[in-house]
């Protein structure tokens, strides 16, 4: 149930589209846990690495001085909103249902349609997205 990097999300901006690729990486790891392995420690340890790179991701996009006017960045703060419902709704049906296949199709199905909807590709590289590190 991986939703994986597809050549059709990359902005044309190469640091941009690393840091989507490493959140697309660590969405497929925490879905990979929960309906491999299960293990409680295992998949909080998958959403706090999910959790801290959305984080430090959306920070600094947020950083880039051309945030209203930029193409890939015009969506920030309403991916970010949504990705955290996400994770929320997630941690709710996790705590109740546990970790299994039927959990992990529901987050991979809700991760997948806000990639699809969040991290379109091609874009204009910008400055600003394509010299930062």
């Amino acid at each position: 149930m991986s939703i994986g990097w597809e050549p059709s999300m990359e902005t044309g901006a190469p640091v941009l589209d690393a840091q989507r690729r490493a959140l697309v990486e660590r969405a497929d790891a925490l879905l990979a846990t929960i309906e491999i392995d299960g293990d409680r420690s295992s998949v909080e340890l998958a959403l706090r690495d999910f959790g801290a790179y959305s984080v430090r991701h959306f920070s600094q996009e947020e950083d880039c001085h051309l945030l209203g006017a930029c193409p890939a960045l015009q969506w920030n703060g309403a991916a970010r909103a949504e990705l955290v419902k996400i994770l929320a709704d997630f941690r709710e049906s996790y705590e109740r249902r546990g970790a299994n296949p039927e959990v992990a199709a529901d987050l991979s199905c809700e991760l997948s349609g806000w990639v699809s909807r969040y991290i379109p590709g091609p874009v204009t590289a910008l400055p600003c997205v394509t010299s930062r590190k």
